[in-house]
Order: structure tokens, then sequence, then C-alpha cells
């Protein structure tokens, strides 16, 4: 399994800086085909610059099992955070 790219990224605004939640889709490589899934997430930025990160998607949606996705995408997407390719 693997996370391919993250597709259609929009943030939704907040009133708390702080807080960032954003929709988008997830292409994940599966063993047997690719396929797309909605997520939304949201990352926090703690007080000495820790993130907390929350992670929700349809788990009907997806035939693997789910704690290997949830890591792959919260790694990836920290990942492009750090890098500074999501919306600001």
């Amino acid at each position: 399994m693997q996370i391919l790219c993250l597709k259609n990224i929009q943030k939704n605004d907040s009133v708390i800086y702080y807080r960032r939640h954003y929709n988008a889709d997830a292409e994940l490589q599966l063993p047997n085909k690719v396929t797309d899934i909605p997520i939304s997430f949201t990352i926090e930025t703690g007080p000495l610059g820790n993130k907390e990160f929350d992670l929700d998607f349809d788990s009907s949606r997806v035939n693997y099992p789910l704690l290997p996705i949830r890591k792959a995408l919260k790694d990836y997407i920290l990942t492009i955070d750090k890098a500074g390719e999501l919306p600001l």
C-alpha cells in the first residue's frame, strides 16, 4: 500500500488561527488497484510547536487494513505540510 498523492486539497476557513482543517481526495495504490477516497483532516499546532493530527475517511470504501492506511496518510500529510505544500 502506498499513498500516491492528495488531489483537490481545500482549506476550510477557521476562526482559530492555530487549527487548520482540510478536505482532499487521497489516491492510494492498493495491492490490486488504485483508488481515490475522500478524506478530511485537521492539523493543530500546540503551544510548543508540536502538531496534533486528526484524520477522517470512509472506511467502507477501502478493502484493506485501516491502521496502515491511517499511518501512511498521517506521515504523508505531515511531510507535505512540513515542505509547505498545503494551502495556507
